[in-house]
């Protein structure tokens, strides 16, 4: 009798800690970018890339990052940035960040409606958020990410991170 009610009370235990295992964890790239190779205000020196299994993310670090600009967050299932996602972040002095989802069609950005899209301007980094549910079309197993940085009028001055091209989800 007593062997029969400690077999279901065992497995009860394996199945409990074995559903509360961790998941697995998301792939996450950094990138580091040269220092001095665009004005200190929107120089990117170091870039963390990450594909969760609800969201896509990016951090960019900009040790002098200027209290006005646009940073572009690029996901597409393409290896060339030929069609995708934009996540969009303005930030005007003395005014909150806006933060705004876009989608290129080889030809044309057009403006995306997106809830749970997220972003923050400073101080040093520029974080932006977007998630998976959004990407439609390119909320692939794979994606290719990548952080541009820009201020002026129509962006004349501006820093690229380097791409990555296949960032796995976890």
């Amino acid at each position: 009798m007593r062997r029969s009610t400690m077999v279901p009370a065992l497995l009860g235990a394996v199945l409990l800690v074995g559903g509360m295992a961790a998941p697995a964890s998301a792939q996450t790239v950094t990138r580091n970018d040269p220092s001095g190779d665009a004005p200190a205000r929107i120089d990117i020196t170091k870039v963390r890339y990450t594909h969760e299994s609800d969201r896509v993310r990016v951090a960019a670090k900009i040790p002098e990052l200027g209290k006005s600009g646009t940073a572009d967050f690029l996901v597409s299932r393409y290896e060339i940035f030929e069609a995708g996602y934009v996540v969009r972040i303005r930030q005007h002095k003395g005014q909150p960040a806006k933060v705004s989802l876009l989608y290129f069609d080889h030809f044309d950005l057009k403006k995306r409606a997106c809830k749970g899209l997220s972003g923050s301007w400073g101080p040093q980094v520029v974080r932006l958020k977007v998630p998976r549910s959004c990407l439609k079309g390119h909320a692939t197993k794979y994606v290719s990410t990548q952080f541009v940085i820009s201020f002026g009028a129509g962006g004349e001055q501006f820093d690229e991170a380097p791409m990555v091209k296949r960032l796995r989800r976890s």
